[in-house]
């Protein structure tokens, strides 16, 4: 590290910049101050603090009593798979039944488990896939053996966690196969999937079939105009803010309980609004209902309701889909495992792929334990483990098992690899944030000397903290780096405007819509908005300004109407529809911002994104359902040649998931960061950040190193010891990193 006084300077004011309530370590008075200008930068013997670190001198997490009966009950179901599992004889493994008739060699192309996976066809099946074992490869050969079995693509039913996961699965089949038939297989996300459910039987259903979807922060814009009208803003309590009540009332439904269980759990500050947020919930209801909008929730809601209670529908889903393959079961939550069920009472013929220890999502609803009881659901399943890891190699392995298998709940698995690389995970504790991040830097760099290129090394952190002195260190060494996340292209507020205007082309009666529209034009407030949105209610949906022609925005209003009467037009693309809306969009952005000109690339990125699409309902509900990615980070990285060095990633958790590297990073393992505090006195949040943990550790391919600054102080907390699931597990299983020997 360059430690003249200017780069010293320029760091401590990006710290003071982006950390309001940080002071050097030569200030604070805590521990010695970080060394700088001694060519080395570890010095302290806090190798010793780990050889000594014990499982019992942590505070136990406290477990009442309904608490322990259910994992009681859980670890009985989950004990009880070993008697269903299909074990393999490599030497007796069953050939297809007329085996000719098929192209593939399934028998030679997958190992043992993988085949017994792909070909056990009929009747539940639990695939527990283990992380780096081939569950994608295993999902595709499936796919591929149950139409080579004669069975007809539109039976089959796949469901994914993303559109590029169901994408792959069935181009990768037709590759396998060399024709076209997994195109015809319906498949797709959850939500996707009742999009096109309910669109398809809406008459059946009495459904709208020109139903608005809207995403998470119309439907917080949604909660804020009834958290106004209904005058819970001017409480002489602090009433929570839309994000917070919008949040809590998804979480009730995923987690299908009532609004006072999801408070009781999580937002106890909160349970003196209890009344008036089951007030708000059903006034935000019946506004969707009123204009025709559905949130992500109730595509989910209204498909489990219609197949629970419409008999014939129900039926007809079941005739429909007698084959139904689920990725990533671990992650579903109460109402999405009960439409799979509904649908799986016909044939019976489900098989649902996951990994119980890669169950990281409960903030948004998944619950952990549909995998752990798909055997009580089915009690006729059989189980098949995958358990040969083509990711890591065995001394990894040795120590993601033991995070693993400490877990109070889940099935037992003991990945192995036929690589025996012996290259321990290295674990190194550092005097402070500085010292760890020159550490991870300095490693990062010492990779790069022996030609690891930096795209393959990630450093994953349990909360964006967690990075700030690393990112500070890659700064001062003009290191290129990206940070998984940034401004979404679809949160940006050019693309909402013209989407916001398509969607009104689409349902003229959408609200939500019109609200953030009317707003852009000059001299129109939230009264005057509302009282235009009852006229074109009041004219079923026609749009026109004639009467208001004379009020002072009478001519911006006209300019509006013009062009989104000119877009509906039924004989255009929806690409032209794009090109209308955007000419009359382009002077008013021009008012608003800047940097339009930059701005409009992004809506010619939309017109291009559109040319593919022929029905406008179509785009809209791909585009909520799955946006696009991220173009721009919209970060101030030094790419300093781009060509020579692409760059390494930071990125959280919840975002490695899926993903492998070379060599990872995990910094700020103390016990309170992770685990974070919050997770210390509930035992289901410390089980998720075990498996966060684990998720984690499992993305590196060669090379783990796991990092903890001495000492971290925030307001009143201090945090001095390491991460407890590094003392749980055997210190055979990793190295500890001490300055004076050789790694």
């Amino acid at each position: 590290m360059n430690n003249n006084p200017s780069d010293k300077d320029k760091i401590l004011q990006f710290l003071k910049t982006f950390i309001p309530d940080y002071q050097s370590d030569s200030t604070a008075g805590n521990t010695p101050a970080f060394e700088t200008g001694t060519g080395n930068a570890y010095t302290g013997a806090y190798h010793t603090d780990l050889e000594r670190m014990q499982i019992d001198a942590y505070a136990q997490v406290p477990v009442e009593e309904d608490v322990q009966q259910r994992i009681e009950r859980l670890q009985q179901i989950a004990g009880s798979i070993e008697s269903r599992i299909i074990h393999p004889q490599p030497d007796k493994l069953p050939a297809p039944p007329d085996a000719a008739k098929y192209k593939i060699d399934y028998l030679n192309s997958l190992n043992p488990n993988q085949y017994l996976a792909a070909t056990t066809i009929n009747g539940p099946l639990l695939v527990i896939a283990g992380a780096g074992s081939g569950k994608t490869r295993t999902v595709i050969y499936r796919t591929a053996y149950l139409l080579e079995s004669g069975i007809p693509p539109e039976q089959i039913l796949l469901l994914t966690f993303t559109r590029k996961a169901a994408t792959e699965i069935v181009h990768r089949t037709a590759q396998l196969l060399k024709n076209n038939l997994a195109d015809k297989i319906m498949r797709g996300t959850y939500h996707a999937f009742a999009n096109h459910t309910l669109r398809h039987y809406a008459p059946m259903l009495n459904l709208p079939p020109n139903f608005t979807i809207i995403d998470t922060a119309d439907s917080e814009d949604v909660v804020d105009l009834i958290r106004q009208e209904m005058h819970f803003s001017k409480k002489h309590q602090a009433f929570p803010k839309k994000s917070r009540i919008q949040t809590i009332i998804s979480k009730a439904r995923n987690c299908n309980v009532p609004i006072e269980e999801v408070l009781r759990r999580e937002y106890t500050a909160l349970l003196e609004f209890t009344e008036d947020l089951k007030l708000l919930t059903e006034a935000y209801r019946q506004y969707k209902r009123a204009n025709k909008l559905f949130d992500y929730d109730d595509l989910m809601d209204t498909l489990r309701d219609a197949l629970r209670d419409n008999l014939p529908f129900r039926k007809t889903m079941q005739k429909t889909y007698r084959y139904i393959m689920v990725d990533e079961f671990q992650d579903t939550n109460v109402v999405q495992k009960e439409i799979l069920d509904y649908i799986a009472q016909g044939s019976r013929n489900i098989m649902v792929v996951g990994d119980d220890a890669q169950s990281i999502y409960a903030f948004r609803g998944a619950n952990f334990e549909n995998i752990l009881t798909f055997p009580a659901t089915y009690p006729d399943c059989k189980v098949v483990k995958i358990e040969q890891n083509y990711r890591s190699h065995q001394q990894l392995l040795n120590f993601t098992n033991a995070i693993a298998n400490n877990a109070k709940l889940g099935y037992r698995k003991a990945l192995f690899s036929a690589n025996q690389t012996q290259v321990k995970p290295i674990v190194a504790k550092l005097p402070d944030q500085e010292a760890e991040a020159a550490f991870v830097v300095d490693k990062i760099l010492e990779l790069r000397e022996k030609g690891i290129p930096l795209n393959d090394i990630a450093v994953i952190y349990r909360a964006t903290f967690h990075s700030n002195f690393i990112q500070t260190e890659l700064l001062s060494r003009s290191i290129p780096y990206v940070v998984v996340g940034g401004i979404k292209f679809t949160e940006r507020r050019h693309i909402k405007d013209i989407i916001a205007c398509l969607r009104i082309v689409l349902n003229p009666f959408d609200a939500v819509a019109w609200n953030r529209i009317l707003k852009i034009v000059p001299g129109i407030g939230q009264v005057t908005a509302s009282k235009i949105m009852e006229t074109i209610q009041q004219q079923n949906g026609k749009i026109d300004f004639s009467g208001l022609e004379k009020r002072k925005f009478g001519p911006d209003l006209l300019l509006l109407q013009q062009a989104l009467n000119q877009a509906m037009r039924t004989d255009i693309t929806v690409a032209t529809k794009i090109e209308i809306l955007k000419n009359y969009y382009a002077p008013i952005l021009q008012t608003l911002e800047a940097d339009y000109e930059t701005r409009l690339q992004d809506i010619d990125v939309l017109y291009t994104l559109t040319c593919k699409y022929e029905s406008m309902e179509r785009f809209l509900s791909d585009f909520a359902l799955d946006p696009p990615a991220t173009q721009f980070q919209n970060q101030n990285t030094p790419l300093i040649d781009e060509s020579e060095d692409k760059p390494l990633t930071l990125t959280t958790v919840h975002s490695a998931k899926g993903l492998e590297w070379y060599a990872v990073f995990v910094p700020h393992l103390l016990d309170g960061l992770f685990p974070s505090v919050r997770a210390l006195k509930n035992m289901d949040q410390l089980e998720e950040e075990r498996r966060l943990f684990y998720v984690a550790s499992s993305r590196a391919k060669e090379l783990l190193y796991l990092t903890m600054p001495a000492y971290f102080n925030s307001w009143d907390q201090y945090y001095t010891m390491p991460s407890r699931f590094l003392a749980e597990v055997h210190k055979n299983t990793f190295k500890i990193w001490n300055n004076r020997q050789p790694e």
